[in-house]
C-alpha cells in the first residue's frame, strides 16, 4: 500500500485520540488537586512524551525529516497494527470513562478522589498505562519510522518506570489496605483474570 494509507490511516487515528483526551481531560482538569508529587519532574516527563507521542510521529507524516529513519514493515504487519492501534482508542475511552474526574497528567491527588474499581479498573490498575505502551510501539510499526518507535518506547518506558512505583505508593498512602487489596486483585498493566 501507498505510505500515504498508513500516514492517512494514522493522523485519522491519531484526532480520534486527541479528541478523547480533550474531551474527558476537560472534565477532570476542573477538579483542584489535594497533593502533587514532584510536579516539574513529571511535567519533564509528560514533554520527553509529548515529544515522542505527538511531535515526532506527526513530523513523519508531514514533513521528510525523519524519512531517513524509515525501517522495512510489511504491509500486513502495519495492517495488524493499525487494527490495534485503532482497538486501542477504545481502551482509551474506557480508561478515562472509568476513571472520570480522578484523571491528571501529573501524579496528584483530586479533593473527593476516590479509588475507581469498576468497570476496566476491575482487572487492571493501570489501563491508560497498557494503552501508551501500545502506542508507542504501534505509531513507530503503522508509520514504519525507527526513530518514532524507539524514541517513543524509551519516553514513555522512562515515564512508567519512574512514575509507577511512586503513584502506587501515593495511592497506598491515601487510600491504605483498600488499595493494597486491589493491587492483590489486579494486574498492573495485564488483566488479571484468575
Amino acid at each position: 500500500m501507498e505510505n500515504i494509507f498508513w500516514k492517512a490511516a494514522y493522523c485519522i487515528l491519531f484526532l480520534a485520540w486527541f479528541g478523547t483526551r480533550g474531551y474527558y481531560g476537560t472534565k477532570a482538569v476542573k477538579n483542584k488537586a489535594k497533593e502533587k508529587v514532584r510536579p516539574g519532574f513529571e511535567l519533564f516527563l509528560v514533554g520527553l512524551n509529548f515529544i515522542g507521542m505527538t511531535v515526532l510521529p506527526l513530523l513523519a507524516v508531514f514533513t521528510p525529516f525523519l524519512d531517513s529513519y524509515a525501517i522495512p514493515v510489511p504491509d500486513p504487519v502495519r495492517f495488524i497494527f493499525l487494527l490495534i492501534f485503532a482497538l486501542n482508542i477504545w481502551l482509551f475511552v474506557l480508561a478515562h470513562r472509568d476513571l472520570g474526574k480522578n484523571w491528571s497528567a501529573i501524579l496528584e491527588i483530586k479533593e473527593g478522589h476516590n479509588l475507581v474499581r469498576a468497570g476496566i479498573y476491575k482487572r487492571i490498575r493501570h489501563p491508560m498505562y497498557a494503552h501508551f505502551w501500545i502506542w508507542v510501539i504501534a505509531q513507530g510499526i503503522i508509520l514504519a519510522n525507527g526513530l518514532v518507535l524507539v524514541f517513543g518506547v524509551i519516553a514513555w518506558g522512562l515515564l512508567y518506570f519512574l512514575r509507577v512505583p511512586r503513584e502506587e505508593e501515593m495511592l497506598l498512602k491515601e487510600f491504605g489496605d483498600e488499595y493494597r487489596n486491589y493491587m492483590n486483585e489486579t494486574g498492573r498493566v495485564i488483566p488479571r483474570f484468575w
